[in-house]
């Protein structure tokens, strides 16, 4: 049977209830279970059932127990199945099962009478209009976004990054990265580090994978299923593809050229595209039939991005920077004339990116109750160069390198009926390495422009080294899952227990800082050799750490009726440290805290959901009208090990990590040509007179509060789910509090020594005297309570986090095939603080300061978008061509007012700007600066500063402007060359409204459509101390807030991708856009390893006339099924002769409407796509249903009130018609 011909039949039988296109998918395992009993209740032992996966092919059996129960698992199996069943005398009987809400397992019973001459198949459905497709089943009260990977193959994204899956959920919001941070993206206002990753049902370390090896990825917002575990925010949760009873599988190419994108004018790397080749593939099948399957799969990436940088920037782009063209040309003469490299051999232009990753899969089915899953994967990333930023030079970049991967085992059984038990295990390691190019100090030079259109700028040039690319990682990580599952009684019940192991060991030396950053005030400081100050880590150790996470969980999904179903149950989890660092008993004994304390805790987390459907029961075959879901519970995230490594390093022991801070007079005079030849040359200790009055040399120590636990969140949510037609509408709403959210305060910082009146009386914590006139510096130590320390951060778990969600959402198909995905989220979140500690790094300075710099104050959460819409559309124009694209429109990031220097003496550069009011500012300076800040910044700027003047910002108080942005991607499946559209073609855009842009202002008025806005965060620049009045003196950066797309340093221009997907056998899912895995067979022959169209398996399908001559049979004919129950129903012999004329009238019309679907489905070839052909299809179907009411309308008329109610409900309300060519016939024996 080819794709065409088995894709109408699974059309046929799904398409009664039209459901809209959702696919309903999972990662783990499906149960069916049900008790086959006999007309009398009695149960029948020993009848043999079979199930076949309508996705896979693959074919399970078992027999009922005396009491007629079976059980029979499916890994991965996809939510929907042909059942038979057989007894010894009795009547065999052929059922679809069907997923279609959030059933945990799929309970079907069968009631078997005596024989008869035909099969009676039966479609038995779940409550809720969502097709299935791939995967196991969510829990009662679940919220999620699932991706098949044909869908995702076909929408203008990276398939292969997580990440960017995850941003296709309704209410996530994205976080970008950059070339030395990974991106993320927050849920419910969480931290980025509060979400889980999962890879076939554990945690994978990873965000991509190969792209072929996908078989469908969840992204979780809201779940009460107490296995789920590890995360308070979201969890994404992917399944790899496993091996069929047919060898299929895929092929990509992907071809992106910056000669394929459109010039904006500026030729430099800050306004082009990037060059990319990328191939990946995956192919599968079968060892043995049934019995044992392979899929193997890898992904290769060679990427070219031009390198941003002062040597490749334009006068355009300097301008664009804030940067005046003849300041970047004398700050590279004095690089030259010093002898300090400009760049490396390779690194002058362009930015190469290396990646390769693999997944390997075996599925063995060793018993008829047990199925093991082995799986290898690895993954390796290389970027030459990093760290390099548009106003550094080449050379102060450096390399990384990443490895990683594992193996995981999963084993699968069955013991009876009623006991099921999953144990999962993986190992897995990870190794990272970063270097500078060069071994010499940083150095950063601030710069204050006087740009053409008189505005005043103040910017950042790097130089020198890297302080942040010295580093060191190595990690190993073992877990270990086991859950136990009970049937008891009639299956009402799924009691479940389970545990969880992870043991996670981890070593690292990350040297931030390690050969020193010089900082100068201008660019002639840096030629007369005046630095401002001069820092430097030294003695960085080794970072060892250990983490345990154990967790046991007991639950129960419960179904008291059949349209309402319950989860409920707790998980009891504990997490500890071993490798304790040194104790150190003076800080005992002046701060009250040991540094050998790591966290321990033991938590409780009870939740509970529900899932109810209004207007559907089992039986009825059309689907529920409302859907209501809701649920409450305590989620808790893992504590990070990255913070108990951070505290190794930082015990304040004369062996522990030491920060050297020198200011003022203190700071050595840098010696570039002596560096360069020996970096061992490279200053220890501050200059002479630096060490006289204050220790410049001041150990870090990080403790923990005794209270410390993990991040949590309580979260509730509640939704809605509305059927009309082929739409579901949906509201959904959920509320989180986070608690135990991790923050620092500084144990060691003094008490004001000063404020700044000019300021609002901000606290200064230093005394004047000790701040550099000239340069504005303030020495650290000056600060201290006990000035043998530097910072004494203790670590703890005190901040929240409240945040409120709400989303409509609109998802079906129109008439014309067309498959729209569109939610609109209103969100509201605050905390007390948006840092996101994972790696402990950035440490008291992720925490914006106003007046005190330990005091946690509420305000609106980084993580904040107030509005945002989402739609996805799947456009199939014709049989061959097909339109897809993604838009977004989001509302504004919240921002922080900066100054953009320690002002409060704290040793962080965190502090919030004081927002001065032109008429009463201290200087003419501050003055006029503020005046055309206001005069020329944008409104939402402008109104951010005009509601707080007079006072230090708060945060987060200022909101870019709306970010929108649109792709296309355009799929040809060709018939040519007898490729029966295995082949597909692509075109995907890049920013296509910047190309829409340009093409209707011009490249030399673009108004900045799909550009990223990143607002300017630094209000106030500090150039010195005037210890006569007591304050700073400002430098205002007339950019701040600048969102237009002269301000826009980076543009992303319309760029155009080429991408080939080829598909060899049948693609799982193809047909998911409304109903999941079409055809009855094992890849590409629809009856084979299934029961497609009633063949046996391993049985060739049935081809062109005869399969759509069977079309009609299979339609329903309720008239000819009264008129086999006449002597029952005592018809007369002129009501027989009118139903015969009923029936006779109804058959051809059937067999009319079965020529019309075979000539619609002819005109597409081979390999139709899924939402053409329901597009097609559908008017005859409802054409079809309207003949078959008119008969049964006619039928009641003739027939009498008592012979109507002898009448079975199924001849009443009949399917529309049967599901997969079973229907009449004896299955095969």
């Amino acid at each position: 049977m080819n794709v065409r011909t088995a894709a109408l039949l699974a059309l046929l039988s799904l398409a009664p209830a039209l459901r809209p296109l959702a696919a309903q998918i999972g990662s783990t395992t499906d149960v069916l279970t049900g008790v086959v009993k006999d007309t009398t209740g009695r149960p029948v032992a020993e009848a043999i059932v079979e199930a076949t996966s309508i996705e896979t092919g693959i074919m399970r059996t078992t027999k009922t127990d005396p009491r007629g129960r079976y059980t029979l698992l499916f890994p991965d199996g996809g939510g929907q199945y042909r059942v038979i069943v057989r007894s010894i005398g009795k009547t065999p009987i052929m059922r679809t099962v069907a997923r279609q809400a959030d059933e945990d397992r799929l309970v079907t019973n069968f009631t078997m009478g005596a024989p008869v001459a035909r099969l009676e198949e039966i479609v038995v459905r779940g409550r809720q209009a969502r097709p299935t497709g791939e995967g196991g089943p969510p829990a009662p009260g679940t919220t999620e976004r699932v991706l098949n990977a044909n869908q995702v193959a076909r929408l203008p994204l990276d398939a292969s990054d997580l990440t960017i899956l995850a941003s296709l959920a309704p209410g996530v919001v994205s976080i970008s990265g950059t070339d030395t941070t990974a991106a993320g993206f927050s849920v419910a206002g969480q931290r980025p580090t509060s979400n889980s990753v999962t890879l076939d049902g554990l945690t994978f370390g990873g965000a991509s994978v190969p792209q072929d090896a996908v078989r469908n990825t969840r992204v979780i917002t809201n779940s009460y299923d107490v296995a789920r575990g590890q995360f308070s925010g979201g969890q994404v949760a992917s399944t790899t593809m496993s091996g069929t009873n047919a060898v299929s599988g895929t092929g990509n190419y992907g071809f992106r050229d910056r000669d394929l994108a459109l010039s904006t004018g500026d030729g430099s790397p800050f306004a082009q595209g990037y060059t990319q080749n990328q191939i990946s593939g995956g192919v599968g099948g079968p060892f043995a039939r049934n019995k044992a399957f392979y899929f193997l799969s890898a992904q290769g990436r060679l990427r070219n991005d031009g390198l941003q940088s002062l040597l490749t920037a334009s006068p355009a782009s300097l301008t664009r920077l804030g940067l005046q063209p003849d300041s970047a040309s004398r700050f590279l003469g004095f690089l030259g004339r010093t002898g300090l490299p400009l760049s490396t051999d390779d690194s002058t232009t362009s930015r190469a990116t290396d990646d390769f990753s693999s997944i390997q899969r075996f599925d063995v089915h060793v018993t008829g109750t047990q199925t093991l899953t082995l799986r290898g994967d690895y993954r390796h990333t290389s970027t030459e160069p990093t760290g390099v930023s548009a106003l550094s030079v080449p050379a102060a970049g450096g390399t990384t390198r990443s490895s990683s991967g594992g193996g995981m085992a999963t084993v699968s059984s069955r013991f009876g009926n009623k006991v099921l038990n999953e144990l999962r295990g993986y190992l897995s390691g990870t190794s990272q390495h970063g270097a500078a190019f060069n071994e010499l100090p940083q150095g950063r030079v601030q710069v204050v422009s006087a740009l053409d259109d008189g505005s005043q700028t103040v910017t950042n040039l790097g130089f020198g080294g890297n302080s942040g690319l010295s580093q060191r990682r190595a990690s190993t990580s073992l877990e270990v899952t086991e859950e136990l599952s009970f049937l008891p009684g009639s299956g009402t019940h799924r009691l479940k227990a389970g545990l969880l192991y992870n043991r996670s060991s981890s070593s690292q030396v990350i040297a931030s800082n390690l050969t020193g950053t010089f900082t100068f005030n201008s660019i002639a400081d840096l030629e007369a050799g005046r630095p401002a100050s001069f820092t430097r880590t030294l003695q960085p150790s080794d970072r060892a750490s250990t983490s345990l996470n154990e967790a046991l969980y007991l639950g129960d999904i419960w179904r008291p009726i059949e349209a309402l179903q319950l989860t409920y149950g707790a998980r009891l989890e504990h997490s500890q440290f071993g490798h304790p660092p040194a104790y150190n008993p003076i800080v005992d004994q002046v701060f009250g805290f040991r540094t050998d304390r790591l966290p321990r805790e033991t938590h409780v987390s009870p939740r509970m959901g529900f899932t109810y459907t209004v207007g559907a029961t089992g039986d009825t075959p059309a689907p529920p009208v409302l859907t209501l879901r809701g649920g409450i519970g305590d989620f808790r995230s893992p504590i990070p090990a990255a913070l108990a490594a951070a505290a190794q390093s930082a015990t304040g022991l004369p062996s522990a990590e030491t920060q050297l801070v020198c200011v003022g007079a203190g700071v050595p005079t840098p010696d570039w040509e002596a560096y360069l030849q020996d970096p061992s040359t490279i200053p220890t200790s501050c200059a002479g007179a630096g060490s006289t009055q204050l220790p410049t040399q001041s150990p870090q120590v990080t403790m923990f509060d005794p209270r410390f636990g993990a991040p949590r969140a309580w979260r509730g949510s509640l939704g809605a789910q509305h059927r009309t037609g082929t739409w579901l509408l949906g509201l959904d709403v959920s509320v989180a509090r986070g608690v135990n959210q991790s923050g620092y305060t500084d144990r060691n910082l003094g008490s004001p020594q000063f404020s700044l009146a000019s300021e609002g009386g901000r606290p200064v914590y230093v005394p004047a005297a000790t701040i550099d006139p000239a340069r504005g510096t303030l020495p650290l130590s000056a600060s201290r309570l006990d000035n043998r320390f530097g910072q004494v951060l203790l670590l703890d778990s005190r901040l929240g986090t409240r945040s409120t969600q709400a989303t409509l959402s609109a998802n079906g198909v129109t008439h014309k095939g067309i498959v729209i995905n569109a939610s609109y989220t209103w969100m509201r979140s605050r905390d007390q603080s948006s840092s996101s500690e994972g790696g402990g790094t950035r440490g008291f300075a992720g925490q914006t300061a106003g007046f005190d710099p330990n005091a946690r104050d509420w305000a609106r959460s980084d993580y904040e978008r107030k509005h945002s819409f989402l739609t996805t559309v799947t456009w199939p124009v014709t049989a061959a061509i097909e339109v897809t694209g993604i838009g977004r429109l989001t509302a504004g990031t919240p921002y922080t007012p900066l100054a953009g220097s320690d002002i409060n003496g704290d040793g962080s550069r965190n502090d919030r700007a004081f927002v001065y009011d032109p008429a009463t500012a201290p200087d003419t300076a501050i003055a006029n600066g503020m005046q055309r800040l206001l005069a020329g910044a944008s409104s939402g700027a402008r109104k951010c500063l005009e509601a707080q003047m007079g006072s230090i910002a708060a945060r987060n108080s200022c909101t870019g402007p709306w970010q929108p942005s649109l792709d296309l991607q355009l799929n040809v499946r060709p018939m040519w060359f007898g490729l029966n559209r295995r082949l597909t073609f692509s075109v995907v855009t890049q920013n296509l409204l910047a190309g829409v842009d340009q093409v209707l202002h011009g490249a030399d008025n673009l108004h900045g459509w799909g550009q990223v806005a990143r607002p300017s965060t630094t209000l106030l620049s500090v150039h010195g101390f005037d210890p006569v009045s007591g304050r700073f003196l400002y430098t205002v950066n007339a950019r701040f807030g600048a969102t237009s797309i002269g301000s826009n340093a980076i543009l992303i221009p319309f760029q155009i991708g080429l991408q080939l997907r080829y598909q060899l056998g049948t693609a799982r899912g193809m047909f998911g856009g409304f109903g999941g895995g079409f055809g009855g067979g094992g890849g590409g022959r629809g009856g084979e390893g299934g029961r497609g169209g009633g063949l046996r398996a391993g049985q060739p399908g049935a081809e062109g006339g005869d399969l759509f001559g069977r079309f009609a049979n299979m339609m329903p004919n309720p008239i000819k099924e009264i008129l086999d129950l006449k002597v029952g129903l005592r018809l007369t012999d002129s009501q027989e002769v009118r139903l015969n004329a009923l029936s006779d009238s109804l058959t051809v019309e059937n067999a009319t409407t079965a020529k019309a679907i075979q000539a619609e489905i002819a005109k597409m070839g081979a390999n139709p796509d899924g939402g053409r052909m329901m597009a097609v299809v559908r008017p005859r179907l409802e054409e079809m249903r309207k003949h078959l009411q008119t008969a049964l309308d006619s039928a009641k008329a003739l027939l009498t009130a008592e012979q109507w109610n002898y009448l079975p409900d199924r001849i009443k309300n009949p399917r529309t018609f049967g599901a997969g060519g079973g229907a009449g016939k004896r299955p095969p024996e």
